[in-house]
């Protein structure tokens, strides 16, 4: 990579407001450019790849001590268990305090699983409309076909404008080196 002087040539590049101003004259200044472009985007995947290796080494030993904190977690946290639940076994109402810290089963709750293509159709065999959302959505491709431009609006075929569509015109600027 060559020694990364990404950074230098990075600091030692000046403001845009701070550049003068280079006028192309010629092929070969438009050639320069090209030049200057193709160097850039070679320092810029160069740097892009650097950073992603550092990304990716902080980003493991971020999962290895974050994986052994959950697992020193969870065997601490299994050892008060077993403790709670046999004093649970002795004293159902048992719940554990001490200076450092407090652990207790909270109520039973009831957790609702739902199959959605099931529940949808039964609901929709005992017409039980009111608990079932419709997501309506404008279909825009049927729609520029069978609609017309008229300057910056859309007009059907009576020639009646169509609120809520607005027409731009923009034309991409391509550089390819």
């Amino acid at each position: 990579m060559e020694n990364l002087k990404i950074f230098d040539d990075i600091e030692d590049v000046e403001d845009v407001e701070e550049r003068e101003t280079f006028e192309i004259k010629d092929l070969a200044g438009c050639d320069w450019c090209f030049e200057k472009l193709k160097a850039i985007k070679k320092q810029k995947d160069e740097f892009i790849e650097y950073a992603d290796e550092q990304i990716k080494r902080y980003e493991n030993f971020k999962e290895e001590r974050i994986k052994k904190a959950e697992d020193d977690e969870a065997y601490f946290k299994g050892l008060i268990q077993i403790y709670t639940d046999k004093r649970l076994a002795e004293d159902k109402n048992f719940k554990l305090k001490t200076v450092e810290g407090t652990a207790s089963y909270g109520k039973v709750q009831k957790k609702w699983n739902y199959d959605e293509d099931l529940l949808l159709k039964d609901l929709e065999d005992k017409h039980l409309d009111e608990y079932i959302k419709i997501k309506k959505s404008v279909d825009k491709s049927k729609l520029k076909k069978s609609l017309k431009v008229a300057g910056d609006s859309v007009v059907d075929e009576n020639g009646e404008i169509i609120e809520g569509i607005k027409i731009t015109e923009y034309r991409n600027f391509n550089v390819k080196y």
